[in-house]
């Protein structure tokens, strides 16, 4: 088969809605194209940080926000073979008409939702307004405002209230001009004004739909008693899949000219040393922050130690940006918004899947459904169409490619009925008609699951990459062990040491419940990511969260009323045995006493419902 398909974008009837260009060249800014740039200029020493502005439709030579993909072209191919083999090792093997092997591909396009194709073209400047009000919170001058200071009995008369205090702010000259181009900098007497947007969100005028290529091939085989043996292996490849993008990724890759030390290495040095328990005003000097930033490495160091640590990349650029602005100084970064947010097609995923299915066709009362599969799902964050988190990395999108966040190694489901042998037609058939109705009809079902542990990250924090100030993702810490040497069952009594994993102490009523007999010893084998020698961040390597397993059953009668009429109840157990699961615990170098504490239970304790239902 073949497939074809487009889908357009949504046009505005009055051509109000923008995109995001040059505010020099007014050309359209791509994310793999603005990024690109902006890397490449930093390796060579140089700042890439032109101005940003934003078009409106009915002013630029578009018709709509984005461009339609054309090329959506799917094709599709299946095969299945019945071979039919009487004597020797194939006929055991493949049997007379017994065995069917399939195998097929397609290759699929993405549906872009509602979210991405309409109203994220409905958020970006120039077509939303935002009108940011930091001062003063009261109106003094308005209706009211001689009551509006506050006091030690009710501070929150400080709060503006509108329609009493005053009414809401409006810029004094609504600004007009096409393209439009938030002001960002630094005012006549040298105030940094900064943010005039706290959000911009945009489409990648070049973005496209995401794309899967889909395998499939299964053998599968007819045994005796009505039953079903099926093997098979399953895969999807994915490129081009949505992600958020951020214009304001720092650029720690930058190489300072003058000694060819780049940020990452300098970050590095410094961030090494405090964690170390040096002391900001006795760091190491180094040259990139020497040559870059005004004051130097100590006094970068001695403001930021906290961000230093931590490895957040994003407010230690604000803090260096800042200080240069003062000094006159280009910044690296655009402060347009917190988030300059660009939503592309530019991320990638696989998944593969080995699986063994034994199926019972109903006979004898019985049927069952017993499967298992093996599987890995590896991607570059995990996220979907409606996510507004920007990439953490946006010049490198593998340094967080790990396993998916629903990647389940193990996974088995089973789920039977049987029907119990009594009554007419059953193997005990008691003969009377009123007693029959009594004795037969009974059921038995169930559904059993256990799967392994989901991925588990130690958080290290935000902005270990300098992805974005705001709507960034958390990195892992850097494993120094094999993560399954640790372990990742239940354990009790465990008290914690050295305030790691201490939440849980017994003795200070905790519950003891840890994830590690020995959580002190778990949390000094992380590191923090080293940005100039870590490729990946822990993402790539993540402990196993707790393992699974749950038993629902049924028990149930089945009457014939009439010829046409049943009446079915049934007792229905949900989690029959009471089966504690315990939700996955706090790993967060941040927190350190509340590591591996075990606080909260994932699955609802057993429940028992009854059901009356009438056919007919």
């Amino acid at each position: 088969g073949l497939n074809y398909s487009w889908q357009t974008a949504p046009k505005e009837e009055l051509g109000r809605q923008s995109i995001q260009v040059d505010g020099l060249t007014l050309e359209e800014q791509t994310a793999t194209g603005y990024l690109k740039a902006r890397e490449r200029a930093a390796r060579a020493g140089k700042i890439f940080n032109p101005p940003i502005a934003f078009l409106p439709i009915r002013s630029s030579e578009r018709s709509s926000v984005y461009d339609v993909d054309w090329n959506n072209l799917g094709p599709r191919i299946g095969a299945a073979w019945n071979p039919s083999f009487e004597r020797g090792l194939l006929g055991l093997l493949f049997g007379n008409r017994k065995t069917v092997i399939r195998g097929g591909y397609a290759l699929i396009y993405d549906r872009q939702n509602l979210v991405q194709n309409v109203i994220i073209p409905t958020l970006g400047v120039a077509f939303a307004q935002t009108i940011n009000v930091s001062a003063p919170p009261c109106n003094a001058t308005g209706p009211g405002g001689a009551g509006c200071n506050p006091t030690s009995s009710n501070p929150a008369l400080s709060v503006f209230r509108v329609g009493v205090d005053g009414t809401i702010p409006v810029p004094a000259v609504p600004q007009r001009t096409v393209p439009v181009s938030p002001f960002w900098g630094v005012d006549s007497r040298g105030n940094l004004l900064l943010f005039p947007e706290i959000l911009s969100f945009q489409v990648d005028p070049q973005i496209e739909a995401g794309q899967n290529h889909a395998f499939d091939l299964t053998w599968q085989r007819e045994l005796p008693g009505d039953t079903l043996l099926e093997v098979g292996y399953v895969s999807r490849y994915a490129s081009k899949l949505t992600q958020s993008m951020s214009f304001g990724q720092v650029p720690y890759v930058h190489v300072d000219p003058a000694s060819g030390q780049s940020f990452a290495q300098a970050f590095d040095a410094v961030a090494t040393q405090l964690r170390s328990g040096v002391a900001p005003a006795n760091v190491t000097a180094q040259p990139w922050f020497e040559n870059n930033v005004p004051g130097g490495t100590r006094a970068l160091a001695t403001a930021q130690a906290s961000n230093f640590i931590n490895g957040n990349l994003n407010n230690i650029f604000l803090a260096i940006d800042q200080s240069r602005m003062r000094a006159g100084l280009q910044p690296f970064n655009n402060y347009l918004a917190r988030t300059l947010f660009l939503r592309a097609s530019t991320g990638r995923s696989n998944y593969n899947a080995l699986f063994v299915t034994l199926r019972k066709r109903m006979s004898h009362g019985l049927t069952y459904t017993v499967n298992y599969t093996f599987s890995r799902s590896l991607d570059q964050i995990g996220v979907w169409q409606n996510a507004a988190s920007v990439m953490p990395n946006n010049f490198d999108l593998d340094a967080e490619y790990g396993p998916s966040p629903f990647d389940i190694t193990h996974m088995l489901n089973v789920t039977w009925m049987y029907e119990l042998p009594f009554g007419r037609g059953r193997f005990f058939n008691v003969g009377n008609s009123a007693l029959n109705k009594m004795v037969g009809g009974w059921y038995v079902s169930g559904i059993f699951r256990a799967q392994s542990g989901d991925p588990l990250v130690v958080n290290q924090g935000p902005g270990v990459w300098g992805g974005s100030l705001f709507l960034g993702f958390n990195s892992g810490a850097i494993p120094t062990k094999d993560p399954k040497s640790f372990g990742n069952s239940v354990q009790k009594g465990v008290a914690g040491s050295n305030n790691i994993g201490i939440n849980g102490n017994p003795a200070q009523g905790g519950s003891g419940l840890n994830m590690f007999s020995n959580p002190e010893a778990v949390f000094n084998s992380f590191r923090r990511v080293l940005i100039s020698q870590d490729g990946r961040a822990g993402r790539s390597n993540p402990l196993r969260g707790f393992p699974q397993w749950d038993l629902n059953l049924s028990l149930g009668k089945r009457t014939t009323v009439t010829e046409s009429v049943n009446v079915v109840f049934a007792f229905d157990f949900f989690n029959v045995f009471n089966h504690v699961v315990f939700s996955n615990p706090s790993l967060d170098l941040n927190n350190p006493r509340g590591f591996g504490v075990v606080t909260a239970q994932g699955n609802s304790p057993r429940r028992i419902q009854f059901g009356l239902r009438v056919e007919f």
